[in-house]
């Protein structure tokens, strides 16, 4: 089995612009066409309950809610994506994760954790799910570069 041509891929993200970028990346850079969406903390958890994925990129900050849902979009989760791999990690341990994220500072406790801080944190507890963390810069290729060679490394190991 490959991510690629047998996996479901859903992809967790409130940011249009950020969402539309990585639907496009999959789509001329691998060939992935119509992943499924989430835009929300719950609507993430119900699509995996009810779904069988091999890919979820996930961002790390997430609404509580959709905004179609609820216009509030409930409480804003700094680290939401953490959420979601916990119940990944619970729920549905053969999917693989990527988190992307356009911060790269998270508040934790009475400080801040730097993405580079929280990649080694994650990587440790996630290491059967997670396959990297991605920082996303809408005007630089390197995310990019990243997601594509990610999603390959995955499939070349199937």
């Amino acid at each position: 089995m490959s991510i690629i041509t047998d996996g479901r891929i859903l992809v967790i993200d409130d940011d249009a612009p950020k969402l539309n970028a990585i639907k496009e990346c999959l789509k001329a850079d691998l060939g992935l066409d119509n992943p499924d969406i989430a835009k929300s903390l719950t609507s993430a958890i119900r699509a995996i309950s009810n779904n069988s994925y091999s890919l979820c990129i996930i961002d790390m900050s997430l609404p509580t809610y959709d905004f179609e849902e609820d216009k509030s979009g409930g409480d804003p989760q700094a680290k939401g994506g953490v959420d979601v791999l916990r119940f990944i990690q619970s729920e549905s341990p053969a999917t693989k994760a990527i988190i992307i994220s356009q911060y790269d500072e998270f508040p934790d406790g009475s400080g801040s954790v730097t993405l580079d801080e929280l990649t080694e944190q994650l990587l440790r507890k996630f290491r059967k799910n997670l396959l990297a963390v991605l920082f996303y810069a809408s005007q630089k290729s390197e995310w990019r570069n990243r997601l594509k060679n990610t999603i390959n490394r995955e499939c070349d190991e199937y």
